[in-house]
């Protein structure tokens, strides 16, 4: 298959709510390089039907991993205004557009606009996250080049209360996230537990790989580089439900918690 029928194939699965075979088990090699052109090649798609960017969500960002997929660094894909939620500091989201969902918890950034890919910058705030990711794969058998064409895995972003650079000692409350702690409940019972020194040692380090990757969703390799951007997961994924309400207690970080409930 071609990396244009591997696009549709995708955004069918994704459309229909089902599943559909990796490419890398198609019987061609295909890795992040292809990966990413299907990936925007779907992220264009998504543009026509009246999408629009968000910013960015990183992936694979805990190194212990990266052994077992034979990775070198993280991943990235992109966040769309309609995938984006905000929690204060609950928030509602119904399941009913997805495949096989499941729970992250992340800690988010939000960036102002730089103009250019390739500058970094320092987040104007700073907030925990659920990111529900969905795959339109079996079983949820996939690789890192998998993961990147379909959507990222990306399915909403749900951003809690946030603490923005107006808050007194914002840049030392930034500089401390690598000792946050956070334990997932699901209806109140602890689900798994999690702390952000697993995202790459510390969660800003997540925004040094943005400005090298986005641009492989932009023809012109110019893709301003702004908006939320949502670090990779602190917690092992969790399936769900419709009728779960979710929870996440923060520790040692400074940053507000927040509440999901899911609907049908």
């Amino acid at each position: 298959m071609t990396e244009a029928d591997i696009a549709r194939a995708l955004l069918s699965a994704r459309d229909e709510r089902r599943t559909t075979q990796p490419p890398t088990l198609r019987g061609h090699a295909f890795g992040l390089d292809q990966a990413y052109r299907v990936g925007a090649l779907l992220d264009r798609r998504l543009c026509a039907r009246g999408y629009r960017r968000a910013g960015c969500k990183v992936g694979f960002t805990n190194k212990a991993i990266w052994p077992r997929f034979g990775l070198e660094e993280p991943i990235v894909a992109p966040v769309y205004e309609q995938t984006l939620r905000t929690a204060a500091p609950t928030a509602e989201v119904s399941l009913e557009g997805f495949c096989a969902p499941r729970i992250e918890v992340e800690v988010v950034f939000g960036i102002e606009p730089s103009g250019r890919a390739a500058d970094t910058a320092r987040p104007a705030w700073a907030a925990l996250g659920f990111e529900i990711v969905d795959c339109h794969y079996p079983d949820w058998h996939l690789s890192p080049a998998d993961s990147v064409a379909d959507f990222g895995l990306h399915g909403a972003l749900v951003v809690g209360p946030r603490i923005d650079r107006t808050a007194a000692g914002f840049e030392q409350r930034l500089a401390r996230l690598d000792r946050l702690e956070v334990r997932l409940l699901q209806d109140e019972r602890l689900s798994v537990r999690g702390r952000a020194s697993s995202v790459l040692g510390h969660p800003l380090a997540a925004l040094d790989v943005v400005p090298r990757l986005l641009p492989h969703f932009d023809d012109t390799g110019r893709s301003p580089y702004g908006g939320v951007v949502s670090t990779g997961t602190m917690t092992a994924l969790a399936p769900l439900a419709p009728g779960e309400r979710w929870r996440v207690e923060a520790d040692g970080g400074d940053l507000p918690g927040l509440e999901l409930v899911l609907t049908d």
